[in-house]
């Protein structure tokens, strides 16, 4: 059964492509089909392993379904299983349709590979059909310029994660002799200090990539250029989640190393912040959701980093759900105003748009962390989780943290539904160039009004569905104070206890702290966005911090700058080099001048031969003089 949960997507994916003229509107149905088939199966199954094949010793293929892997891969098909649903309205008439959820599926089919896998292989195969799946979804409109340079850079961004991965694998056989988990896992206390360090560091060069870590989260934001419901698979069930599944996987070989325990957990609590910082200074929908998603995969890096592994991927659990559920609401917002992005052009939603109200208001109250909302429960866990494994700066950065989220997220729901809407205003009026992704300002469209109509049933139905886990999800796993939650229970046996330092501050400390703190950026928010004053002078408000944002955050720090002067340039430079000088002069001048050597050597050597016996007799007669005559006088020496 889990090799058929495997294969079903797949068998909709190879259906989709190869009959898509034939099936049109019904592909999106089978594909949805198989991804809830998929779900089913894996739901039924519950635990188990399949083993495929034996190459040879130590290479031994095969599935395994325990506890971990189970999460994983009911919430790829589950949350996978809406998005397909809701990807059918969304994409209605598109030409690709067909095309379209044959990505889908097959994306589906890549990440339940990566988390089924029992070995090294075939971890790595899924990894790689992942980053495939995600280049053929991100640039799938490949009409538009954007999303095809969007598509090769998270393309080559990933494929330099792979790089890592595949070089810690390497070192793993080399002193393993065997691909399987358990073998690796079993035999790392005979590895040593810095092969194991050596191992952690190229498996999280790939964790990074995957998951938008700094500093490989530049293709992150860019991966927008791909449909709404593609942003939503990526970001909340799927593919930056994995980096978080690789380190709870590989828990036995951090708890080896507390070096790699503190670069991971490090680069998660910068990219936490960082990510939260550069969501607070954007104004498209789908960007500010997608630098949220790079800082709370950081918390989730970080709780797993340092030990705290059921507080980082219970995280990940809730985000599945609110994440998802933002960005479908999102979607319901952009299908209605033909594709527009900017929440500088929205405003005054509420009454027009109550089901994407609801979506985004219960979402963005789940990423904050509100008290009784799912994000409340599993961020605390990782927030204390730092502390009790002895990193209080950690501790302090995701409080901080906590704050800015719930700052610009209350940005958004205010900007987008409060007050009037803006979309009747020139764009130039707001301060909005061509470069900052608005269609209006992009097209020089004419003012156009929102088309007020209700979204589908298909596609409201996944956002409805999602707010009852957004909401509910974190009561029913963590909201026993008596006994140990039903979280920990579930994980106890996947993960060993870990040491952690006794608790100088208490939970209910920490939760009130951190509440403090999202209450503080929830007041700013609402001072600058909300208040009476502020709606009264939207526009000019909007124009005004457009033109002040700091161009340290504007530019996004400058990452894509130094990627561009360093890498992009820098192979410019180099591929010049070559171009103009190494090609020209060293391998095409070594060419020409053992041809010319060659020519040079026939000509001599031809000048030898005359054609005349006589001539041939003299150099033979010659020869043996010069042999007699050096064997006379050396020779006999």
């Amino acid at each position: 059964m889990i090799l058929i949960a495997l294969l079903v997507p797949l068998a909709g994916a190879v259906l989709c492509w190869a009959l898509g003229p034939w099936l049109r509107a019904a592909a999106g149905w089978l594909a949805t089909a198989a991804v809830a088939a998929s779900f089913g199966l894996i739901l039924a199954t519950g635990s188990g392993s399949q083993a495929l094949f034996s190459w040879m010793p130590g290479f031994d293929f095969g599935l395994t379904l325990d506890r971990l892997s189970l999460l994983w891969a009911l919430v790829i098909t589950g949350v996978g299983f809406l998005i397909h649903l809701y990807s059918i309205g969304y994409m209605h008439g598109d030409r690709a349709f067909a095309r379209f959820f044959a990505y889908m599926n097959f994306f589906i089919f890549a990440m339940l590979l990566l988390v089924l896998s029992d070995n090294w292989i075939g971890l790595l195969v899924g990894w790689g059909l992942v980053g495939l799946a995600s280049y053929f979804l991100i640039g799938f409109w490949f009409e538009r310029p954007s999303a095809v340079a969007a598509a090769r850079k998270a393309f080559v961004i990933n494929v330099v994660g792979d790089v890592g991965m595949m070089f810690a694998i390497f070192l793993i056989v080399a002193n393993v002799h065997s691909i399987r988990f358990a073998d690796t896992f079993s035999a790392v206390a005979t590895l040593g200090a810095p092969v194991v360090f050596a191992i952690c560091f190229g498996l999280f060069v790939g964790a990074a990539a995957k998951s938008a870590q700094v500093p490989l989260h530049a293709w992150l934001p860019d991966a927008m250029e791909g449909p709404t419901p593609v942003s939503a698979l990526i970001h909340a069930a799927t593919m930056v989640t994995a980096g978080v599944y690789l380190v709870a996987r590989c828990a036995p070989l951090w708890d080896q190393s507390a070096s790699a325990q503190m670069l991971v957990g490090t680069v998660g609590a910068v990219t936490a912040i960082g990510g939260a910082i550069l969501g607070a200074s954007q104004w498209d929908i789908k960007r500010i959701l997608a630098y949220s998603t790079m800082s709370q995969i950081g918390y989730m890096i970080m709780g797993v980093g340092v030990g705290a592994y059921a507080g980082g991927i219970a995280h990940f659990f809730t985000h599945a759900f609110f994440k998802a559920q933002l960005f479908l609401a999102s979607g319901i917002i952009i299908h209605a105003l033909n594709n527009e992005q900017d929440v500088r052009l929205m405003g005054g939603l509420t009454k027009r748009m109550p089901l994407a109200f609801w979506g985004i208001l219960t979402g963005v109250l789940a990423i904050s962390g509100i008290p009784g909302f799912s994000g409340f429960f599993s961020k605390d866990q990782v927030i204390a989780g730092a502390l009790a494994h002895g990193h209080p700066w950690m501790y302090a950065v995701g409080i901080a943290t906590a704050g800015i989220t719930a700052y610009y997220m209350f940005r958004l729901l205010f900007v987008t539904f409060l007050g009037e809407y803006r979309g009747n205003v020139d764009p130039a009026a707001l301060g909005i160039a061509r470069s900052t992704g608005s269609a209006q300002a992009r097209e020089l469209a004419a003012p156009h009004k929102p088309h007020h109509q209700a979204p589908s049933w298909i596609m409201g139905l996944p956002v409805a569905v999602l707010i009852v886990p957004t909401v509910f999800s974190g009561w029913l796993l963590f909201g026993s104070s008596v006994a140990p939650s039903l979280w920990t229970r579930f994980f106890a046996v996947q993960f060993a206890p870990s040491g952690t330092a006794p608790a100088s501050v208490p939970e209910w400390v920490t939760t009130l702290v951190t509440f403090a703190v999202v209450l503080a950026g929830i007041g700013v928010a609402t001072w600058r966005y909300a208040t009476r004053s502020a709606r009264a002078n939207a526009v000019a408000r909007l124009r005004n911090e457009t033109l002040r944002m700091p161009k340290v955050l504007a530019n996004a720090y400058y990452v894509d700058a130094l990627i561009d002067v360093v890498f992009v340039r820098g192979a410019q430079i180099l591929g010049a080099i070559f171009s103009r000088v190494v090609d020209p002069y060293v391998i095409d001048g070594a060419v020409r001048e053992s041809a010319a050597s060659a020519q040079a050597l026939g000509t001599a050597m031809r000048a030898l031969q005359s054609g005349f016996v006589r001539a041939y007799a003299f150099v033979l007669v010659l020869g043996v003089g010069c042999f007699l005559a050096y064997y006379y006088f050396v020779g006999a020496r």
